[in-house]
């Protein structure tokens, strides 16, 4: 019912091990022995050793359900300081959660952190998640006031973080309780499509991470339309270091300006897209580092933004067309749908300390195969030559870049300072092994992937990974990721290759290993 967050290799491994295990193996040694009863009693000493000093606490969805029992966790665990419990449903998180919070009596005077664990978005629908802050509402007072009384300091965090799953969209959802919640800390809601109240969330003064999420039914919006009021209350949690907004919009481009006031923010994601406007709200906050949005398209006649947000050094793009000149520090950006070449060249003139590129096809975090970075409808010059230009960049260090062709492929080689490659030959790429092969020109390579999610055990001529392995035998680590029915077919390929390059004397990457596709 209650174990901690964590635990260690040895300890899960005896977990798994079983009753059945216990009793075959080790009570006849303590029979024999005559030592069961002295085990006994120094098991039951330990476990209340241990429970004594247990200082986080984690309660699955079974738990819930028995009040008794939750009751009784703080005589159990007197040094609790931090409780995560982890619903499974929406019953759970309405009706079973406030219950079992309602029942916790003696950890008000040093409970510090409590976490709502909502992973599955089916248990989240934003009336549940309501019905929990009140809970947690109810809890939270109680902690205050023995506090109170104790002259101790006040609670130091309450977290709710949720999954998302928009439901009964006909219905108002009123997120008033969150007007007695000022402790909050760490918070993350669904957000309903008809709501009030949600400008209440101005009391959580207290708030470092901040989740709102929208996802609409199949068919219907798929984004909702933040109000003045709501944008405004946001725009006075100004102990903000993280903010997620998904499902998201304002009336106006003008509304995005609260973000301005967020100086402590670190991190910040919004989808599907900010206005260029935004960047001039942006660059007023020094602390941020990671930014990951889309880009709407410039209105026509409308200029290009010119303020600068030096601090950003992560910049993932999630759609649309980014102003890359205005991020000139970023040492890391990720791209997750074709560019137009001169997006990429963009990059290189702007981007001067760029370490990193990532340019993966995504959709809703899932890596797509389908398609190459660069738009295959642009011109193979522009294409090869938007590549190439990429060598000027000094420090970078790793690139992940899906190729259409051999020319890309040939194009990624002039790359000589890349010491991490991951290469994607998508299902819609014409890239040969052949192609692959000038690779062995990227002397500094150490690390080469390549993902190739239409090779199978019977596609793969062993002359063709010959020549693969022999051109890029100079790099370290070597790892070929396919579909998952097709790992061990082409693993048994790869190790009959490299015997045959063994016999022939030659050295080959000092590993090379064959992955699923879907595993980093």
């Amino acid at each position: 019912m209650a174990q901690h967050a964590s635990l260690p290799p040895l300890l899960r491994a005896a977990e798994q091990l079983g009753d059945a295990w216990w009793a075959q193996h080790i009570l006849p040694l303590l029979l024999d022995q005559e030592s069961a009863a002295a085990v006994t009693l120094c098991c039951k000493q330990l476990r209340r050793l241990c429970q004594s000093g247990q200082q986080a606490l984690w309660l699955d969805a079974s738990a819930l359900l028995d009040a008794a029992a939750v009751a009784r966790l703080p005589a159990h665990f007197p040094a609790c300081k931090e409780l995560t419990v982890a619903p499974c449903s929406s019953d759970d998180l309405a009706f079973h959660l406030p219950d079992a919070l309602d029942a916790l009596t003696g950890w008000d005077d040093q409970l510090s952190t409590l976490t709502v664990d909502v992973l599955d978005a089916r248990t989240a629908d934003p009336r549940a998640m309501v019905m929990a802050l009140q809970g947690m509402q109810r809890l939270l007072a109680a902690v205050q006031l023995a506090q109170a009384a104790a002259s101790a300091p006040a609670a130091a965090a309450v977290a709710c973080e949720g999954g998302v799953l928009q439901r009964q969209q006909d219905q108002v959802v009123d997120y008033g309780a969150l007007s007695s919640l000022s402790s909050l800390t760490a918070l993350g809601l669904p957000l309903a499509a008809e709501r009030q109240g949600l400008s209440s969330i101005s009391m959580c003064t207290q708030l470092q991470r901040l989740s709102l999420e929208f996802k609409g039914a199949a068919g219907a919006a798929q984004q909702v339309t933040l109000q003045p009021d709501e944008l405004s209350a946001m725009g006075q949690l100004t102990q903000l270091t993280a903010l997620k907004l998904v499902g998201t919009a304002c009336q106006d481009r003008a509304g995005w300006g609260f973000l301005s006031r967020l100086r402590q923010l670190k991190e910040l994601h919004v989808t599907p897209c900010l206005p260029y406007a935004a960047v001039a709200a942006l660059a007023h906050l020094k602390c941020l580092g990671k930014l990951t949005c889309g880009w709407e398209q410039l209105p026509e006649g409308q200029p290009w933004p010119t303020a600068r947000c030096a601090a950003v050094r992560a910049l993932c793009v999630t759609d649309g067309v980014p102003p890359l000149h205005a991020f000139p520090r970023l040492t890391s950006l990720v791209q997750c749908m074709p560019w137009d070449p001169s997006v990429l060249s963009g990059a290189a003139l702007c981007c001067k300390q760029l370490k990193m590129l990532q340019m993966n096809c995504e959709s809703a975090g899932t890596v797509m195969y389908e398609s190459g970075s660069l738009l295959v409808s642009a011109p193979a010059a522009s294409r090869t030559a938007a590549v190439g230009r990429l060598a000027a960049l000094q420090h970078l260090r790793k690139v992940v870049l899906s190729v259409n062709d051999d020319a890309e492929a040939a194009a990624v080689s002039s790359l000589w300072q890349v010491e991490r490659l991951v290469v994607v030959v998508p299902l819609r790429s014409s890239c040969s092994m052949q192609g692959l092969a000038v690779l062995a020109a990227m002397r500094q390579l150490q690390a080469l992937t390549f993902d190739l999610p239409n090779c199978n055990s019977r596609s793969l001529q062993d002359a063709d990974l010959q020549l693969l392995l022999r051109a890029v035998r100079h790099v370290r680590r070597v790892r070929i990721r396919v579909q998952e029915e097709h790992v061990e077919g082409v693993r048994i390929v790869v190790r009959r290759v490299e015997r045959v390059l063994t016999e022939q004397g030659l050295q080959l990457p000092a590993k090379v290993f064959v992955a699923a596709i879907a595993q980093d």
